[in-house]
């Protein structure tokens, strides 16, 4: 039995209609499986555990949250005391890994949560430091004295007229020895962490 013009049209549309539906249906599911994955990835806000060592996290507040969406949580560490030197009460902390200005640069975001004040929030640019020699004819002596595995100076901010040292190790306890390093030569004045401003 032979199938005429029209039964056979409509018998390929047919066909072409089923395989369109599952072809899209296979689609849909391969992406929500790969979400789903994505999604458990360690240092991904819902998978509760940071990209480096696995350590289980607290879920970020809301407003870190918002104004980082997409980043990696790098580091975390709970009940410590605050970098910022504002003498906080015991503090959450996670470093968070993101995009800067341009998609290729890498920011590290330090995010300090102060646990008696939940809604205090402080956010720092986490892998570098802002410090004040005791005056400018010492820079060639500091730059001696420095590991050049652990810190580079980058630059200078000439608004605050501050040295912009870079640390290549920034987890929490790191930025901790890094400060207490830094503060304790007797060239140093002054470390801080610079703040970070989301400009979303």
């Amino acid at each position: 039995m032979s199938l005429g013009k029209k039964e056979r049209r409509i018998t390929i549309a047919i066909g072409l209609i089923i395989g369109v539906t599952a072809s899209s249906m296979l689609v849909r599911h391969a992406l929500d499986i790969k979400s789903e994955k994505t999604a458990q990835r360690p240092g991904n806000y819902t998978s509760l555990q940071t990209a480096v060592g696995n350590v289980p996290f607290l879920p970020l507040p809301k407003a870190v949250s918002t104004a980082i969406p997409s980043g990696i949580v790098v580091h975390y560490e709970e009940n410590r005391s605050s970098l910022s030197g504002s003498h906080l009460n015991k503090v959450n902390s996670w470093v968070i890994e993101t995009t800067g200005s341009f998609r290729s640069e890498r920011l590290f975001i330090l995010v300090e949560q102060e646990l008696e004040s939940s809604s205090n929030i402080q956010l720092f640019r986490a892998a570098e430091f802002y410090i004040r020699l005791k005056n400018d004819n010492m820079l060639d002596s500091f730059e001696n004295l420095l590991d050049e595995d652990l810190f580079h100076i980058i630059g200078r901010n000439h608004s605050t007229d501050e040295l912009i040292v870079q640390s290549r190790n920034f987890s929490p306890t790191d930025l901790e020895k890094a400060i207490n390093f830094l503060t304790g030569t007797n060239l140093v004045t002054s470390t801080r962490l610079p703040t970070w401003v989301s400009s979303r």
